[in-house]
């Protein structure tokens, strides 16, 4: 299996990334010869102005070495990692703060995702909106060129896009149930019947008569969740991500074999990772397990659904996964970790630890859910690479894990084991 260091060097062209003991990764020194360094300043401005207008933060993304969130206002702030343009500041040097990502003007967004080295934003008027890594047509704009600034994505003349979701990949909810997809293709995971990327949408083909809810994605692969409860998956497989009970890659939707009489609420994908949170509270996992992704109790990758050991009298509302969204292996998965938001505000980690991504003060492994040192309740949780972060009941934003771009956004490039607070409006 390749290192996650050999990942971002096949993707980006770089040298200069140190692989440092426990696959956590540190940063020096980019390719072209731009040192990333501490950047706490970075987009103070636009911060003060935020504050000022008294929005708050109401939703969050987590990608590879970079994090979004979403304010009240419509607006859309990114830290960590820039290396292609995926803050959307219209520079490609990294901040270890939030910075406004520069919107046209009148813009409002209402739902953010964040891919390998890309951000998707929804608007309000149902348009996707992109920048950052395009060589695999990830802008869905028709070119294969990076774009620190924010671009359009070529939806199909009258589509309402209702979700986005993003990877190396992005998936787009249309408002009729259908589903649109663009960027990477190499392992079938835009689910059209082929193999090839592309750098403009393309259908789904989807199951007659089947309306999409909800989407994921993982590094080569798609969740959908139908209106009836039942799990769509398709793209790579051979840690067993799709769920069908095979390790197959598919290049068009199969259905998940979830436990009989499970209704499926919400979904949620990272790495090699696919998570499914049930109707009665409950968290179904597959694929990848050797870091204990699975949160079952053991590290035997399963290509069905395992049920997560969740502390007794738990009931989960919302869910979330990270993992390594690119390259780790050509043929094999790469470590990733689950979130659990609990009806009382807590949140349970399971899985790789070795940058604090559980949040438990530690940095070894879990194969069963622990609990995160939170200083208080929270009411949404996010994931990304190497980071998970939180929103608290009160507004304020918490993120732990790994650090090496900034990813945190607490002002400097130092992991972190336990919750710190985002410099985030």
């Amino acid at each position: 299996m390749r290192s996650a260091v050999d990942c971002v060097r096949s993707r980006v062209g770089g040298g200069g990334l140190v692989h440092a003991p426990g696959r956590a990764l540190v940063l020096v020194l980019l390719s072209f010869g731009v040192a990333v360094a501490p950047a706490s300043g970075a987009g103070s401005a636009g911060a003060r102005r935020e504050t000022a207008a008294g929005v708050k933060v109401i939703a969050l993304a987590g990608g590879l070495y970079h994090s979004l969130a979403l304010t009240s206002s419509g607006s859309v702030f990114a830290w960590g990692w820039n290396m292609t343009g995926q803050l959307g500041n219209g520079s490609i040097i990294g901040s270890d703060v939030p910075v406004k990502v520069r919107l046209p003007g009148g813009t409002r967004a209402i739902a953010v995702a964040a891919g390998f080295a890309h951000s998707v934003a929804l608007t309000s008027k149902g348009a996707a909106l992109t920048w950052g890594k395009n060589n695999g047509g990830e802008l869905g704009n028709g070119t294969n060129t990076d774009s620190a600034v924010v671009v359009k994505a070529n939806l199909p003349a009258g589509t309402k896009v209702t979700a986005v979701a993003a990877s190396e990949h992005n998936l787009a909810l249309t408002s009729t149930g259908a589903l649109i997809a663009w960027g990477e293709g190499q392992f079938g995971e835009l689910g059209n019947g082929g193999t090839g990327s592309s750098s403009a949408p393309v259908n789904v083909s989807l199951p007659t008569g089947t309306k999409v809810t909800a989407v994921a994605v993982g590094a080569w692969h798609s969740l959908a969740l139908t209106s009836t409860g039942r799990v769509l998956a398709w793209g790579f497989n051979k840690d067993g991500e799709l769920g069908d009970g095979n390790r197959t890659n598919t290049d068009a939707p199969v259905a998940v074999k979830l436990p009989a009489g499970t209704k499926v609420v919400a979904v949620a994908a990272a790495g090699f990772l696919s998570l499914a949170l049930t109707s009665t509270g409950a968290v179904l996992a597959w694929g990848y397990n050797e870091d204990g992704e699975l949160g079952d109790g053991n590290r035997k990758s399963s290509d069905v659904p395992v049920k997560v050991k969740l502390p007794p009298h738990t009931k989960v509302t919302s869910i979330a996964a990270g993992g390594y969204l690119s390259e780790v292996g050509a043929y094999v998965g790469g470590p990733g970790h689950g979130l659990a938001l609990t009806s009382t505000g807590a949140v349970l980690a399971w899985g790789y630890n070795g940058n604090g991504e559980l949040g438990n003060g530690g940095t070894k492994n879990s194969e069963v859910p622990v609990k995160v040192k939170l200083p208080g309740p929270v009411k949404a949780v996010a994931a990304g690479t190497l980071q998970s972060m939180a929103l608290t009941r009160s507004g304020a934003v918490l993120a732990w894990g790994g650090n090496n771009f900034g990813q945190l956004g607490d002002g400097n490039y130092a992991a972190s084991d336990v919750p710190v607070r985002v410099n985030v409006p």
